[in-house]
């Protein structure tokens, strides 16, 4: 599972093991701020560093604000050249700009 190699990369760069805290119905941007905010809330957290794809990094800030929750982005550091990055820029155009019409207009 996704999280299992997060997880591992996490301990590997030295983040105690006991430190991490997983969610496995994190399916898409918004189930991910959803259960993230209630985990972190659970354990005494007001806000948390969100790492993620530089593209993504302003949905997931606008997922968590949605949740109430303060975070702050941060961007990943590619391991490779991402060959498919005008396509992924472009879908998560599109996908921002949905779901900022589903969050105004219900």
């Amino acid at each position: 599972h996704e999280t299992d190699v997060m997880r591992r990369v996490a301990v590997a760069e030295g983040v105690a093991p006991d430190a991490v805290l997983v969610d496995r119905d994190g399916l898409d941007t918004r189930a991910t701020a959803r259960n993230a905010a209630r985990i972190l809330r659970e354990h005494g957290a007001r806000n948390a560093l969100v790492v993620s794809h530089g593209y993504h990094l302003q949905r997931v800030k606008a997922a968590f604000d949605g949740e109430d929750f303060a975070v702050r982005t941060v961007p990943a550091r590619e391991s490779r050249t991402l060959l498919a990055m005008p396509w992924f820029v472009a879908r998560e155009t599109a996908a921002w700009w949905a779901y900022w019409v589903r969050e105004r207009l219900g």
